[in-house]
């Protein structure tokens, strides 16, 4: 049987095709995996079991490694970056081991948003290894999963 990687929501909100968001990302980079996240809450927590293998330079953004090489990237806000980190912070480090529920940013939802674009891109990078993913864009609440990976 093959194995797979189930994803649980790191906050309440509104998830969106990653297509939705692709506009402002680096061309085919994304190729489709991911999704994202329009949050109404501030803290968001991991979504998967796994190593924080990068922190943000402002805090607006971790990747945590998950066995098989599958990495899922969370950046808070599009384009926050420009806001120096002001609105952010990060309750994990790189090499921290962090289980899904666990915290790992704040975003100031309101002082972000006047400022930049809250929505959150979720992308699945180092992706070779995985067949495909299933995506449940019904799901609102945290903790509740709402992606499934398929691995090769």
């Amino acid at each position: 049987m093959k194995k797979k990687i189930d994803l649980y929501m790191p906050l309440k909100g509104t998830l969106m095709p990653i297509r939705e968001i692709n506009s402002y990302l680096p061309e085919n980079t994304v190729d489709g995996l991911g999704v994202g996240i329009y949050p109404e809450e501030d803290i968001f927590y991991s979504p998967v079991t796994g190593e924080v293998v990068m922190v943000g330079e402002y805090h607006n953004m971790v990747a945590i490694s998950v066995a098989e090489g599958v990495t899922i990237l969370i950046q808070c806000g599009i384009h926050s970056e420009k806001l120096g980190g002001r609105g952010f912070s990060s309750y994990v480090r790189e090499k921290d081991h962090v289980t899904a529920g666990d915290k790992l940013l704040f975003m100031d939802r309101e002082y972000v948003s006047n400022r930049s674009d809250i929505t959150t891109p979720v992308i699945i990078s180092n992706r070779a290894g995985v067949e495909k993913i299933e995506t449940d864009y019904t799901v609102t609440d945290a903790f509740v999963r709402f992606m499934e990976i398929h691995l090769k």
